[in-house]
């Protein structure tokens, strides 16, 4: 047999079917891993969006003075329908946040008759709206919610995000099949080895959350099955409506009749579901107010001592009353499950995905599966560049060295550059102007356009300057947030302690913290350029024997 005639084609050699899976675990985990770092980078923030939120917000009083105010909670229900009714009579809807724990103001919302949103905040004591002067108005920790599942970009954005999970599913399946020592190479790190390191470091966190990051993407998945997977309910219901009604056992959806009738006080509904649900109420909904068709529904609080300790029963309870005259329509208890079997699957799934269950134990958890989540897909990033320095595969013909160059940039800006965006937001939070409009749009803007800019600077400058310019601003900006703080509203990190304001006190922990983390990823980036002097970094070709090559690998 000749030579010729023995050689094996391509993709049937020993291990095809892994070669298979290792250029599609390559390939999809390349194109996905900047939009899956942002995915999960802003996906960790927001575990703890509340907290940053109390940070962003420095005039709300500790959760501890508001846990023990005792609010007039007929009286701040009643002058929230009064505003309501002055500012929108015929509205498409209204809803109410009752004073509670985490603010002490009565918050209210409301889409006008021309299906506008708008909001306020009410003195619960006069019932005005709190003037701009004092109210820093600010999306706080809800950005990074926001950003983790639609990039702000609404169902769009929810399409995008969807696809990258998916994208991010096949990657992971492929990637359990390549490893034939998944479980060896958890053990496995070899320092200072350039590309043997970055993945030894990839395949450690990602066999370390293996079952936490398959978990999340799957139930990503499942809570927007219905923007995913509308086809099955069409066919089978005549709306959305109509499928809520009866696969979640809820009232049925009443039609506006676009005839007036003036909507029952909405303190008298408030005191029978506080009677019934055996607890506080939280939150109000009233559907087509002022028209004969209005409904009000009175939500209980999440209940800490106990809803968060249970991952099957978490809700806090609802009633429905006819917004006209007051009738009941329903009443969910609270601790209870309503709905089919797949409901309460996806019920179950939402709450595993959103972490409000088990307290903050729980949301610990997920914040350190996150960043290794995090890690996992930055380290997966810079292994692909790491090893095209050792052997470029020419996979883009004349255009090849310009990819490379490309995918540096975007590494930089995907990694370095988003992590200075997101402390960036917290400087805007305290740099913006009080009062002026549109500010909680306008740290937003800036979240953007500081991430945009970290693209520029990544293109202009080498490919270590930019890691290390953008990695030393990131963790300068970190360790002087406190400092920043200080300056403008006077707060220090002691204050927080003596006033046990645990939540901004933990922001500014865990900000230097990174910080510190930062600057020693930094000084790393600078001790491989100092190896680097008068050299500048090439593609090595593959041709360019081993010994030679491996001299010119850099860190990152």
């Amino acid at each position: 047999m000749s030579k010729r005639s023995s050689r094996k084609p391509v993709g049937q050699s020993a291990g095809g079917f892994r070669q298979s899976m290792a250029w599609l675990h390559t390939w999809c985990s390349l194109w996905a891993c900047w939009v899956l770092f942002a995915i999960f980078l802003t996906g960790t923030l927001g575990v703890f969006d509340e907290a940053i939120t109390r940070w962003m917000k420095p005039g709300l009083a500790p959760k501890a003075e508001l846990a023990q105010m005792d609010t007039d909670r007929v009286g701040a229900i009643r002058k929230a329908q009064e505003h309501l009714e002055q500012v929108a009579p015929r509205g498409h809807f209204w809803s109410v946040a009752l004073p509670g724990k985490d603010d002490p103001a009565i918050r209210v919302f409301w889409e006008d008759d021309k299906e506008q949103f708008k909001q306020a905040r009410l003195d619960p004591s006069t019932g005005k709206p709190v003037g701009k002067d004092g109210e820093r108005e600010t999306e706080g920790g809800h950005h990074f919610v926001h950003m983790h599942y639609e990039f702000h970009a609404g169902t769009a954005g929810i399409y995008l995000v969807g696809a990258f999970t998916m994208a991010m599913l096949v990657a992971m399946v492929s990637g359990i099949v390549i490893h034939k020592r998944i479980f060896k190479d958890f053990f496995t790190f070899r320092p200072r080895k350039a590309q043997r390191s970055w993945l030894d470091a990839h395949n450690a966190v990602a066999v370390l959350t293996l079952p936490f990051q398959l978990m999340i993407a799957y139930t990503g998945l499942v809570i927007f099955y219905i923007v995913y997977m509308p086809a099955g309910i069409h066919a089978n219901y005549p709306s959305i409506e109509a499928f809520a009604t009866e696969a979640r056992s809820q009232p049925a959806h009443r039609d506006q009749t676009h005839i007036a009738a003036p909507t029952v006080r909405l303190e008298s509904l408030v005191a029978q579901a506080e009677q019934r649900l055996g607890r506080k109420a939280g939150f109000v909904f009233v559907e087509h107010p002022g028209d004969t068709s209005a409904s009000v529904r009175v939500f209980g609080p999440f209940d800490e001592g106990e809803g968060e300790n249970f991952l099957l029963m978490p809700g806090g309870g609802s009633m429905t009353f006819d917004g006209t005259n007051g009738e009941i329509l329903d009443v969910y208890m609270p601790r209870t499950q309503r709905g089919g079997g797949a409901m309460i699957t996806q019920r179950t799934m939402s709450v595993l995905h959103t972490a409000t269950f088990g307290g903050y134990a729980i949301k610990w958890l997920y914040f350190f599966c996150g960043l290794a989540g995090t890690a996992m897909m930055g380290s997966g990033a810079i292994l692909f560049m790491v090893k095209r320095r050792q052997k470029a595969l020419n996979e883009f013909g004349a255009s090849t060295q310009r990819v490379y160059r490309w995918i540096d940039v975007l590494n930089t800006a995907a990694i370095a550059g988003l992590t200075v965006a997101c402390v960036a937001y917290l400087w805007a939070n305290r740099l913006v102007p009080v009062g002026i409009e549109q500010r909680a749009k306008t740290e937003i803007g800036i979240f953007f356009a500081i991430w945009a800019l970290s693209v520029v600077h990544a293109a202009l400058r080498p490919r270590l300057n930019a890691w290390f310019e953008q990695l030393v601003v990131a963790a300068l900006l970190c360790v002087c947030l406190p400092l920043l703080n200080w300056a403008t509203t006077g707060k220090q990190f002691v204050d927080y302690l003596l006033a046990e304001d645990w939540t901004r006190a933990g922001v500014e922990i865990s900000t230097v913290v990174f910080g510190v983390l930062l600057a020693r990823a930094a000084w790393l980036v600078r001790r491989k350029m100092s190896e680097s002097v008068r050299r500048r970094t090439v593609y090595v070709p593959e041709s360019r024997p081993a010994a030679s090559a491996a001299s010119e690998v850099g860190v990152l």
